[in-house]
């Protein structure tokens, strides 16, 4: 996916061409009285401001931000640049005073570290922050009919690599499980615990093609949401996470909110009880049902789920 923070070797340009604060001109000064005068009152005010400002500096600012400013109108890629420039600059005034003056006055090396460092726990918050979404019921409907079917098409391919997973608990498990799609979850799971994802396209050469064909068939906000995941190990995740949510939503259907209100009564442990007394009204009846679901779940999931000894 592309992002303004894919552009981070631009910026690391920017702030090597010259150690300025986030105050210069992001787009190209009027060069006549004329154009002065067509700009609109508030950019006009603006630039005024700017001026001000600029005619506060010393002589060697001064310079400094003239010569900038030549290179910036000489840089064949001067539209890239000063896009970038506006991305950093709304983050830097995005950021907390203190944090944001303290990246002011770093080493133009150790600043562009900073940011980087930021901007990349940014990033993995918004990622965990995605991967906590509920998809609407009819989504998550589609997301379970398509894994069906994946399953269904990877059968013989799964019965060969399960052959591989050396957990001896884990095939205990595989071998007692007569569902074909059931053992075909399990066998997933266990490849990802024992080997992680990084094999995921050598195991399954269709993936791409697969998820392809799932896309076309869910609502645009769950497009946005695929999309905004920012690399195929996100992505993959993600899916894998919809299709918890999948299993979840198809396992909740017959739930009534009274059965729930009698399940949070009579079978939650205190200590559950007060976590989701503390959530927000529109959040009590979603965590509810995942509660009930956890304490419902099925067998051979929480003994998939049970810590590794």
């Amino acid at each position: 996916m592309t992002n303004k923070w894919n552009v981070l070797p631009l910026l690391a340009l920017i702030l090597a061409m010259m150690n300025l604060p986030s105050v210069i001109s992001q787009q190209p000064l009027p060069k006549t009285v004329k154009d002065l005068q067509q700009l609109p009152p508030k950019q006009r005010n603006e630039l005024q401001q700017k001026k001000v400002r600029f005619d506060q500096l010393s002589e060697e600012k001064k310079a400094g931000y003239r010569e900038f400013n030549a290179k910036l109108n000489a840089a064949p890629n001067q539209q890239r640049l000063r896009a970038v420039m506006m991305a950093y600059s709304k983050w830097l005034l995005d950021l907390d005073v203190s944090l944001r003056e303290r990246i002011l006055a770093m080493p133009l090396e150790q600043r562009l570290q900073e940011v980087v460092r930021w901007v990349r726990q940014e990033q993995e918050q918004r990622f965990k922050e995605l991967l906590d979404t509920n998809l609407k019921h009819d989504d998550l409907l589609q997301v379970g009919q398509w894994f069906d079917g994946w399953l269904d098409r990877q059968t013989e391919n799964l019965v060969e690599l399960g052959k591989s997973i050396e957990d001896k608990v884990a095939q205990e498990i595989i071998g007692q499980t007569k569902d074909a799609r059931q053992r075909g979850t399990i066998i997933v799971f266990y490849l990802l615990r024992e080997q992680g994802d990084m094999k995921w396209n050598d195991w399954f050469e269709d993936w791409q093609t697969d998820v392809t064909s799932l896309m076309g068939s869910l609502s645009e906000t769950a497009q946005l949401f695929y999309a905004s995941a920012e690399s195929d190990q996100q992505r993959l995740q993600l899916l894998l996470r919809w299709g918890y949510y999948s299993f979840v939503a198809e396992s909740m259907q017959g739930v009534s909110d009274d059965e729930l209100l009698e399940f949070y009564q009579n079978e939650m442990s205190l200590e559950d009880r007060e976590i989701l007394d503390r959530q927000q009204p529109a959040s009590v009846f979603p965590m509810l049902r995942r509660f009930y679901f956890q304490y419902r779940m099925p067998e051979v999931i929480k003994r998939m789920l049970a810590p590794t000894e």
